[in-house]
C-alpha cells in the first residue's frame, strides 16, 4: 500500500460516497422528468377525450391533437432521447451529466408551459425543476436552473403565441398580474432553495468534521505509539478481513525480528533500544509500497503484503534486511543493527493465526541464523533460507 496520509484516504472515500449518492439522485431526477412528460401526455389525452363533444375547441380536432399532443409529446421524446444518451455517454462526467439532466427538465417544463400557458397552474411546475436540484447542493446549478426557468416563462409569455385563443399578457391585467406574480414566487423560491443549500454544505461540513474526528481517533487506537505503525489490534483486524477477502488474492506475511535487541536494552538502556525501534520503522515506513507494516509487541514487527507472491515478498524483505544492516546511530556507533525475517504465505486451507503461525515458525530458525529470511513451506511443514 502506499504511504498516503490517513485524512486523504478518508476524504476520497467520504467524496466517493457522495458521488454515489449524487448518482442515485440523479437516476430519480432522471425517471422524474420521463414522469412529466408521460404524465403530460396522459393529461392531454385524456382533456382531448373531454372536449371532443364540446365548443371548448375552437379548432378541428386533428389540429388540436397536432398542437397540443403530438407536437409537444415530440419535442419532449427526443429531449429525453438526448438525456438519455447523455447518461451513457462514458466520456460525459458526472457533474456534465447532473447539469443535463437538470436543465433538460427546464426545457421539457418550458415544453408543457407553452402549449398549456392558458392554464394558470401550469406557471409553477417550473420549481420543482429548481428544486430537483437542491440535493446536489451547487449554487451554480440551481441558479442556472432558475434563470432558465424564468426565461422560458418570459419567452412562453411574452415571444411565443402557442396558444391563439389566449390573450396576449400585456393586453390583459388578469393575466399580466398572474405572469408577474408567477416569476416573483420563482424568484423567491429560487432564493429559499440558496438558503437551504447553503445551510446543507454547513451541516455537511459539521459532520464531516465530525467524522473526521472520529476516523483519526480510530486510527489513533490501531497506531503504536512509539513507532507510528499499525499495532497488533490492527494486525488482528487485518488478518481478520484477509481471510473474508476473495479466494483468489495472494497474500504474503513477513514476521520480523531485530536481532539481540534484549542485549542491546541492557547494555545500552531502553532509551538506545527505542531509538532503535524508531530507526527500524522508519526504514520499514520507507519501503511500504507493497505491505502493511505492523509491531506486534517488543522488537517483533509484522509486514503483511496483499496481492504479493512469496517471491517478492522475498526480494522486499531482503532489501529491508540491507538497508537495516547500513543503520548507524549517533553517539553508539558499536551497535550494529540486524533483522531477521520468517515468511509464510497464505491459502484457503488456513486462518490468519495459522498464517502468524506458520510465519512465526519461520522466523524461529531465521534467528538461530541471525541476519537471515526464511521461508515456510507448507508443503513439508518445514523452512527454508532465502535471501543472502
Amino acid at each position: 500500500m502506499e504511504n498516503v496520509d490517513i485524512n486523504t484516504v478518508y476524504l476520497a472515500e467520504v467524496e466517493r460516497e457522495y458521488a454515489q449518492i449524487h448518482n442515485n439522485w440523479l437516476m430519480l431526477h432522471y425517471k422524474i422528468t420521463i414522469g412529466v412528460v408521460v404524465f403530460a401526455f396522459l393529461v392531454e389525452c385524456m382533456m382531448s377525450l373531454l372536449f371532443v363533444d364540446s365548443d371548448v375547441i375552437t379548432i378541428s380536432m386533428e389540429r388540436y391533437l397536432l398542437k397540443y399532443i403530438v407536437v409537444p409529446s415530440g419535442l419532449n421524446l427526443i429531449l429525453i432521447g438526448l438525456e438519455t444518451m447523455a447518461l451513457k455517454a462514458e466520456r460525459l462526467s458526472q457533474e456534465q451529466k447532473i447539469y443535463m439532466v437538470s436543465l433538460t427538465l427546464v426545457f421539457i417544463c418550458f415544453v408543457v408551459f407553452c402549449a398549456h400557458s392558458a392554464l394558470t397552474s401550469t406557471y409553477y411546475i417550473f420549481t420543482g425543476a429548481v428544486m430537483l436540484t437542491i440535493i446536489y447542493a451547487n449554487y451554480h446549478l440551481t441558479c442556472l436552473t432558475a434563470l432558465l426557468s424564468v426565461i422560458s416563462i418570459i419567452l412562453s409569455e411574452l415571444v411565443i403565441k402557442w396558444d391563439a385563443d389566449k390573450p396576449y399578457v400585456l393586453a390583459n391585467m388578469m393575466l399580466f398580474g398572474d405572469f408577474l406574480v408567477s416569476i416573483i414566487v420563482l424568484l423567491s423560491f429560487s432564493a429559499a432553495c440558496m438558503v437551504v443549500i447553503r445551510f446543507e454544505r454547513k451541516k455537511n461540513r459539521a459532520i464531516l468534521k465530525k467524522d473526521m474526528e472520529r476516523y483519526e481517533l480510530k486510527q489513533s487506537l490501531h497506531k503504536d505509539e512509539l513507532t507510528g505503525v499499525y499495532n497488533r489490534k490492527a494486525l488482528q483486524e487485518a488478518l481478520s478481513n484477509m481471510e473474508n477477502q476473495e479466494t483468489d488474492r495472494k497474500w504474503v506475511l513477513a514476521t520480523v525480528d531485530l536481532d539481540h535487541f534484549k542485549g542491546i536494552n541492557d547494555n545500552w538502556g531502553h532509551s538506545i533500544g527505542d531509538r532503535c525501534l524508531k530507526e527500524f520503522a522508519r526504514i520499514l515506513k520507507e519501503n511500504e509500497i507493497k505491505y502493511i507494516s505492523f509491531r506486534y509487541g517488543g522488537d517483533e514487527f509484522c509486514l503483511l503484503f496483499p496481492d504479493v507472491v512469496i517471491e517478492e515478498a522475498v526480494l522486499i524483505c531482503d532489501r529491508i534486511r540491507r538497508q537495516v544492516e547500513k543503520v548507524c546511530l549517533e553517539g553508539v556507533q558499536q551497535i550494529n543493527l540486524t533483522a531477521s525475517f520468517g515468511i509464510a504465505a497464505y491459502s484457503t486451507d488456513i486462518d490468519g493465526a495459522r498464517l502468524f503461525i506458520h510465519s512465526d515458525h519461520a522466523l524461529y530458525e531465521a534467528k538461530k541464523r541471525r541476519n537471515a529470511i526464511f521461508v515456510y513451506d507448507e508443503s513439508n511443514m518445514a523452512t527454508k533460507p532465502m535471501g543472502k
